[in-house]
């Protein structure tokens, strides 16, 4: 499922990455949580693994800039299991997904096609690496 076939090498190799799908910010509990749409299949593997299961997913937020623009790939991997992928944010123009994403330490997986679904959850295991990935976005859009 992991996407490391792709090669981000050039500007041009980083636009063609960006995830198409989108997110959306959703309310829960008064807290807005970012939430990215996914492909269908993805989601339900997913939920098949996760089904009265308690399991743990590692999250990484990896920052590329060029001195213009920046982006953050975010790396999930779902433990003890064979599921992985990663999404690729162009941060100048998704700065509020990053934002939401640092204050809520969670981020939500929906599916594209029925974005009205279950949301499926995730709570980051370190909010601390959230809220330094944003400063160190806003740091570098700062310079430009």
């Amino acid at each position: 499922m992991l996407n490391l076939k792709r090669t981000l090498n050039t500007l041009d190799d980083f636009i063609k990455n960006v995830h198409k799908l989108g997110y959306t910010i959703v309310e829960y509990n008064g807290i807005k949580i970012p939430v990215l749409y996914i492909e269908d299949e993805f989601f339900e593997k997913i939920l098949k693994i996760s089904y009265n299961k308690r399991i743990s997913i590692d999250t990484n937020l990896n920052i590329y800039d060029d001195g213009q623009h920046v982006f953050v790939d975010i790396a999930l991997k779902f433990l003890y299991t064979e599921l992985e992928e990663t999404y690729l944010l162009y941060a100048n123009k998704t700065l509020d997904f990053f934002s939401n994403l640092a204050s809520s330490g969670m981020i939500g997986l929906v599916t594209s096609k029925n974005p009205t679904s279950n949301i499926f959850f995730i709570q980051l295991p370190k909010k601390d690496q959230a809220e330094k990935a944003l400063e160190l976005i806003k740091e570098k859009l700062k310079k430009f």
